[in-house]
């Protein structure tokens, strides 16, 4: 019995034993495990901290970078006084000349005062014919810019410049009368100078030749212009299925001499009429394809998917493509560029299959810097240039200086940007402004809801140029077929307005949102009237008015709203000016004002909309307008508002509209 026990208590204690040791062993096991995974965790952080120091000296060699380009930057300043900073310039601008300057004073020195220095005016009668800056007494009355230069060659080593004007020589008429037309200071405002259903009829050019005056008077003060050189469809093509970038109405091709809009000679004459009136012209450039091609050659290609550029869906076969342009009717004249196949990427068309698709060559890529929609973006229509290819940027450069030397244009429309590698416009607009004593400003169409692919692509450009703002138009059509019930407080939200208002031009419609278009989002005319007030009125943004707004667009029965817009224009032109206050607070009214400023008579203004029920807003306008009596320049109320000491107004809006006010004269 006794040895049963103990045999017993042995088995067990082995038993025993055993558990442990399996115990132990899996203890032992996961222990190695998290040791495993606690080195991996070390490298993970080591490798993390080798890239926190990479950072770091990336960081120390921008800052060393900076540090440079702020010593040339310095060394820059010392050697030309006339290179201040602007931005805050106008800053302490607009808190010392009010301070010290009379109203009327202040037109005579705003030129001046642009240019960065800063203005002391002695009003005391001994010094009021002293003059440090070396300048003719008295009353002569000098274009600023030159009396800044004359004044800059005495300073030499001064940042402040000290002027004294002679009060009781400068009028108000004696300044008018001696200023240049075009001289004073306006606001900027385009005009999209047609609409796709205008007619075929060769007009457009003398039409704009002889609205020039007219438009200047309202206000306008550059126009953009449609493509004008030879397009696939001859006289019946808006341009955009360019063919011919050399042909501007001049060569007997795709079955006439001029254009849709005219010959050459009349574009030319157009252009020079509107810089008389101070107007700038901007050309539309459309790279992204060419179209109507003088022959065809057999290429390999594969047909991709539509909705995703980058998977096949077909086998390699040979295709027979639109791809040489040739232009015999030109016979080689500006240039001797013979384009085929090896310029392109893919076309839209097979001749030997009479196949409708996107064919990709063998041996060619989509351009990677693209926008991503359909996978990849870089096919848009017709045959599709290689902006890979330096033969083809090399053309397209010469192209561009050829063009501006035959026309002198101030700027450019880029069309299609979103389907061009994202950094070939900087490189073309660089090369552009090298060539030409011009600015040249450049607008990109860009299309997208989402502001965020507009601020990427500005800074891939390198803020190269302007862009449209697609997503604030999608705001508008919103608002306009909301029925009333549109947050108007949100009508800037996911804008490239609100993200980066000092490279947007905004606009209400365009020839592609237009009844019948490729992107038909038509903003309802009840609302247009608001959108206009919005974008003309503000202080942000260059706005751009569309052609079939103002002129109408007799194919699809629309008068569009001329008496509207005029009145509009006249405010901008007129009273929009000076610190903006903003009172977009409210789902249903939002307003803003305009204090208004010293070289710009009586201007200041207080603007409201409404998609809902009318009423009322107070809202600041400056305490120099205390007391002044405001009224309605819209006609769309009757009564006056009198500013208050505080210089605050309580302005009124009706149902489902728009007001401006602005000082009774």
């Amino acid at each position: 019995m006794i040895i049963l026990m103990i045999i017993s208590i042995m088995t067990l204690l082995i038993f025993l034993l055993i558990y442990l040791y399996f115990r132990i062993r899996k203890r032992f096991i996961e222990m190695e495990k998290q040791m495993d995974n606690l080195r991996m965790c070390n490298d993970a952080f080591n490798n993390k901290f080798k890239n926190i120091d990479y950072e770091i000296d990336s960081i120390d060699e921008e800052i060393n970078n900076i540090n440079t380009i702020n010593e040339e930057i310095t060394k820059e300043y010392k050697s030309n006084e006339l290179l201040f900073r602007k931005k805050s310039f106008f800053k302490m601008v607009d808190r010392t000349i009010e301070k010290y300057v009379k109203k009327y004073i202040y037109k005579h020195i705003y030129e001046y005062v642009k240019k960065d220095g800063y203005i002391k005016i002695d009003e005391d009668e001994n010094n009021r014919y002293n003059n440090n800056l070396g300048l003719p007494e008295k009353s002569t009355l000098l274009n600023i810019d030159e009396a800044f230069l004359l004044g800059v060659e005495n300073l030499k080593d001064k940042k402040k410049v000290e002027c004294q004007f002679l009060l009781s020589e400068v009028t108000e008429n004696s300044y008018e009368n001696n200023k240049g037309e075009g001289e004073k200071n306006y606001n900027k405002t385009m005009m999209q100078f047609f609409e796709w259903y205008y007619p075929n009829d060769g007009s457009l050019w003398t039409k704009v030749k002889k609205e020039c005056e007219h438009l200047k008077d309202i206000g306008i003060t550059s126009l953009w212009l449609p493509p004008a050189y030879k397009a696939h469809n001859g006289i019946n093509d808006a341009g955009y299925s360019a063919y011919d970038l050399y042909d501007l109405g001049e060569f007997d091709q795709k079955g006439t001499i001029r254009t849709k809009y005219g010959t050459k000679d009349e574009y030319v004459e157009c252009i020079k009429e509107a810089h008389k009136n101070g107007i700038e012209i901007y050309g539309d450039v459309v790279f992204n394809h060419k179209a109507g091609a003088d022959d065809t050659e057999l290429v390999d290609a594969r047909q991709v998917d539509e909705n995703n550029r980058n998977i096949f869906i077909g086998e390699e076969k040979q295709i027979k493509a639109h791809t040489v342009f040739s232009f015999p009717g030109r016979k080689e004249k500006y240039s001797a560029y013979k384009w085929t196949a090896t310029d392109f990427d893919g076309v839209d068309y097979d001749d030997i299959s009479k196949q409708s698709g996107i064919f990709k060559f063998k041996g060619k890529e989509w351009e990677k810097d693209v926008d991503e929609e359909k996978g990849n973006y870089d096919f848009l229509m017709f045959a599709d240039l290689d902006m890979d290819s330096p033969y083809v940027i090399e053309e397209l450069k010469r192209w561009g200086i050829w063009y501006m030397n035959e026309t002198h244009v101030d700027g450019f429309r880029l069309d299609a940007i979103k389907h061009i590698r994202f950094d070939f416009f900087n490189e073309w607009l660089k090369e552009m402004r090298q060539n030409s004593s011009k600015e040249l400003f450049a607008v990109g169409e860009y299309w997208t809801w989402d502001v965020g692919r507009l601020n990427y692509y500005l800074h891939k450009c390198d803020y190269s140029m302007s862009l449209f703002d697609a997503p604030l138009h999608y705001n508008f059509h919103s608002a306009s077929n909301s029925l009333g019930h549109y947050d108007m407080s949100k009508i800037k939200e996911n804008t490239l307005l609100k993200s980066n208002p000092e490279y947007t031009v905004t606009f209400v419609d365009n020839h592609d949102t237009q009844l019948g278009q490729s992107l038909e989002s038509w903003v309802s005319p009840w609302f247009k009237p608001l959108a206009y007030t919005f974008i003309l009125t503000r202080k942000e943004g260059y706005p751009c008015i569309f052609y079939g707004d103002y002129y109408g667009i007799p194919d699809k029965g629309y008068d569009g709203i001329k008496e509207i817009l005029d009145i509009i224009l006249k405010v901008r032109k007129t009273y929009a000016y000076g610190i903006e206050h903003d009172y977009i607070n409210e789902k249903s009214i939002i307003g803003w004002t305009r204090e208004g400023d010293c070289e710009h008579k009586n201007s200041g203004l207080a603007a409201l909309i409404t998609v809902a029920l009318g009423g009322s807003k107070k809202m600041y306008v400056g305490i120099n307008h205390a007391g002044e009596t405001w009224n309605d320049v819209t006609g769309n109320n009757s009564q006056e508002v009198v500013i208050g000491k505080n210089g605050v107004g309580e302005f009124y809006v009706q149902n489902g509209s728009h007001s401006i006010w602005v000082k009774k004269i």
